[in-house]
């Protein structure tokens, strides 16, 4: 799984970033993962998934975000193209995080579970 280190929060994180007026949450995933890694992705239906549930997407977490309110999380996993990360200027770091590592990373809890997830979803 991709994690970045994020500038201006300073913990580990997945990609992501909020929705543009008009977009859905799978549109703001392909759009974010090019422009915070210059990656594309395959965002697949995964097994079992209910008629309709965007292609890719594993779940779905809120929380309250200070004063910009609820924080809605839609969280997809994708299989990447080949290519080398082109980091922008929101990330310090990134790397590709195994099991072990997502454990080991100083993030939020709901990270580390929907890293699993993730990983889990894309390995069956």
């Amino acid at each position: 799984m991709l994690v970045i280190e994020h500038r201006r929060l300073g913990t580990w994180l997945p990609i992501g970033g909020e929705l543009e007026a008009g977009e859905t949450p799978l549109e703001a995933a392909h759009r974010e993962l090019r422009e915070e890694t210059g990656l594309t992705g395959s965002f697949r239906p995964l097994a079992n998934a209910l008629d309709g549930v965007p292609p890719g997407l594993i779940g779905y977490e809120e929380h309250e975000a200070g004063s910009k309110g609820l924080h809605m999380n839609f969280v997809f996993v994708c299989e990447v193209t080949t290519g080398d990360v082109v980091p922008n200027e929101e990330l310090l770091a990134w790397k590709w995080a195994d099991r072990r590592e997502l454990e080991r990373l100083d993030s939020p809890l709901n990270v580390r579970q929907f890293g699993f997830a993730a990983l889990d979803a894309i390995v069956s």
